[in-house]
């Protein structure tokens, strides 16, 4: 069976840009999450409380169902988001803040971990760990108009929940990349600096030098 990294992050962190670079290098098969066809994500941000179950399923399902093609094409596979994320961030998130009804979110978490029972666990898990000015900076610059309404109070609440979950993160072993300090797309050799921690950590012998 193939390794399989996942990314990890706040939104706007540079998950799907890792992703992409080090799919590139380590000829990985890069998986991303599913957003410009998500049906549900538009009327999600215009009243989060309707959608976020809807929403918050269908990010599951496409989750699953990339995890389900990695095992069982036995690549080396990479995935610009976790699938704890989904339950342990931002179901959570959504039910606390009341945007989800308890029977909603006590359903969503025994889909969820129902799922798990059949999926491979990660070979290393990358958080990149940005600050909630850097993630805003960001998303100003992808430029999505339905992120860039959202309040500052949303992503720092998300901060806080990503903080308490990495701290407890026991699945595999976990890189943290520090995002404020380190900018692998502007900079070669901290992209260099962070290949090379991943192919030691995943006994990649070869070394990555610009």
């Amino acid at each position: 069976m193939g390794k399989m990294i996942v990314l990890a992050g706040n939104v706007g962190a540079g998950k799907s840009t890792l992703t992409t670079m080090l799919a590139n290098i380590l000829g990985f098969k890069p998986y991303y999450e599913s957003v410009n066809d998500n049906p549900f994500l538009e009327d999600f941000y215009k009243d989060q409380k309707k959608w976020a179950y809807h929403l918050q399923t269908f990010f599951l399902f496409h989750r699953f169902n990339s995890i389900k093609q990695i095992i069982e094409s036995g690549e080396n596979s990479v995935l610009d988001r976790s699938i704890y994320e989904d339950a342990e961030i931002f179901a959570k998130n959504l039910y606390i803040t009341g945007k989800m009804e308890e029977r909603e979110y006590k359903t969503y978490r025994q889909i969820f971990y129902t799922m798990l029972e059949f999926l491979k666990k990660p070979d290393l898990l990358i958080y990149i760990d940005a600050s909630v000015d850097t993630i805003i900076e960001r998303i100003r610059k992808r430029g999505r108009e339905m992120e860039m309404n959202v309040p500052r109070e949303y992503w720092e609440q998300l901060d806080k929940l990503y903080k308490t979950w990495i701290k407890n993160y026991k699945e595999s072993p976990i890189y943290i990349i520090d995002g404020d300090k380190y900018d692998f797309v502007e900079k070669p050799d901290h992209f260099e600096y962070i290949v090379n921690d991943v192919k030691r950590m995943l006994n990649i012998e070869e070394t990555y030098t610009m």
